[in-house]
C-alpha cells in the first residue's frame, strides 16, 4: 500500500504543477491502445491506421476485462486503474503465500512485497497496463502448481498467455512442478489455455478478422523471433554507428541495454538458489524476451520497455529477500522508493520510460 500512496502523491503533485486532471495524466502511451482496444475491439487503431502498427500487437486479456468494467458504468480510466492496482496487490498476496509454501520464510516474503511493491517500474501496475494483471497471473499459475491444484494452476496459465507474450514461459514452470502426472492432471493444465486461444481465434473471425494477421502485428512494432544476441548486436549498432540526433533515444537504448545486462547477471547469481520451477520460469522469461527485440527497421532501442517487463521476475525479488542484510535491505527500499518516484513523474509528465 506504501508504494501507492507514493504514487498517488506523485500524481496530485504533478497534476497541480500542469494543471491537469490526474486520472488524464496516466491516460498515455499504451493506455490509450489498451483503452481504445476495450472501446472499440481490434479493428481500431490509435493512428487510424496511418502509422501502420497493429492494435493485434496487444493481447486481448486485459481489454476484455476493462471493457467488462465500462459495461458496470464506471468511466473507462477509473476502471482501468481499479483493475491494475486490484490485480498488482493479489499478486502481492500471492507472492507472499507462495514464498511462504516454498521457502518456508516469512520474513523473506515480506521484504518480497516490499521490493516488487517498490521497484521503480511498477508505476505501470499503477497504471492502465498489464503489468499488475500479468504478475498476477504468473505468480498464482506457479502458487497453485506447488499446492497440486492442477486445474487452477491452468486457468492461470491461460490468463496468462492471454495477457502477455510472456505466458509462454509459464507452461515449462508449471509442468516442472506438476512433474509426470495422471492424464486428467495434463488436461487440467493444459486445457484451459487451449480453449482460451481457440475462443479468441473464433472472437477474432467472428469480427472479420484474419488470423493471419496475427503472425504479422508485431512485425509493425519492429518486433520479430530473431536469435538471442541479435538485442545486443543491434543496441551496442545503434550506440555505436549510428548514434540518433535525438539524445533522449540514446539514452533510452543505452538503459534498456543496461537494464537487460543487469537482470542477466541477477539471474545468473540467482541460479544456485532458485528453486526449480522458479529457475525454469526466469529461463522461459529470458528465452522470450532475448529472442523477440524490437530489431527490425533499425529501431534505436531494440530492448525497449524490458525495465517494466523485468518486473515478472519476481523470483529474484524472493531471492534478493532472502540474501539482504537488514540495513543494506532498508537501504534498497530507500533507493527504489526515490526511484520509482522519478519514473512516474517522467512518465505522467509525457516522457518515455518503458
Amino acid at each position: 500500500m506504501c508504494s501507492r500512496l507514493l504514487l498517488l502523491a506523485v500524481t496530485f503533485s504533478v497534476a497541480l504543477v500542469l494543471r491537469r486532471s490526474p486520472l488524464t495524466l496516466w491516460h498515455t502511451w499504451d493506455a490509450k491502445w489498451y483503452l481504445g482496444i476495450a472501446a472499440h475491439g481490434y479493428s481500431w487503431s490509435l493512428y487510424g491506421g496511418q502509422s501502420g502498427h497493429s492494435s493485434l500487437a496487444f493481447f486481448p486479456l486485459y481489454p476484455l476485462l476493462v471493457h467488462i468494467a465500462d459495461l458496470s458504468g464506471l468511466p473507462s480510466m477509473v476502471g482501468a486503474m481499479i483493475l491494475s492496482n486490484a490485480a498488482f496487490l493479489a499478486a502481492l498476496f500471492y507472492l507472499y503465500r507462495l514464498t511462504v509454501l516454498e521457502w518456508r520464510d516469512k520474513q523473506a516474503a515480506s521484504r518480497a512485497i516490499w521490493l516488487l511493491g517498490l521497484f521503480p517500474t511498477a508505476m505501470f501496475t499503477f497504471a492502465p497496463y498489464t503489468e499488475g494483471l500479468f504478475l498476477l497471473c504468473a505468480v498464482a499459475a506457479l502458487y497453485h502448481a506447488l499446492a497440486r491444484q492442477s486445474l487452477a494452476a491452468g486457468v492461470w496459465v491461460a490468463a496468462g498467455l492471454l495477457t502477455r507474450s510472456t505466458g509462454l514461459a509459464l507452461f515449462p514452470a508449471v509442468i516442472a512442478v506438476l512433474g509426470p502426472q495422471r492424464l486428467r492432471t495434463w488436461i487440467q493444465s493444459v486445457g484451459p489455455s487451449a480453449l482460451a486461444v481457440m475462443a479468441y481465434l473464433a472472437t477474432l473471425s467472428a469480427q472479420g478478422i484474419s488470423v493471419s494477421r496475427l503472425f504479422t502485428a508485431q512485425r509493425t512494432w519492429h518486433r520479430a523471433i530473431t536469435f538471442p544476441w541479435t538485442g545486443f548486436t543491434s543496441s551496442l549498432y545503434e550506440l555505436v554507428f549510428h548514434r540518433p540526433a535525438n539524445i533522449g533515444q540514446v539514452a533510452e537504448n543505452a538503459l534498456q541495454l543496461g537494464v537487460t545486462c543487469l537482470f542477466l547477471v541477477l539471474t545468473v547469481l540467482a541460479w544456485r538458489d532458485l528453486r526449480h520451477s522458479m529457475l525454469v520460469y526466469c529461463v522461459g522469461f529470458w528465452a522470450i524476451v532475448l529472442c523477440s527485440p524490437q530489431w527490425l527497421d533499425g529501431y534505436f532501442a531494440p530492448f525497449s520497455s524490458v525495465d517494466r517487463f523485468v518486473l515478472a521476475l519476481f523470483p529474484l525479488a524472493v531471492w534478493a529477500a532472502h540474501r539482504l542484510h537488514s540495513t543494506s535491505f532498508r537501504y534498497l527500499i530507500a533507493v527504489l522508493a526515490v526511484l520509482m518516484a522519478g519514473t512516474a513523474t517522467v512518465h505522467i509528465a509525457g516522457g518515455w520510460v518503458g
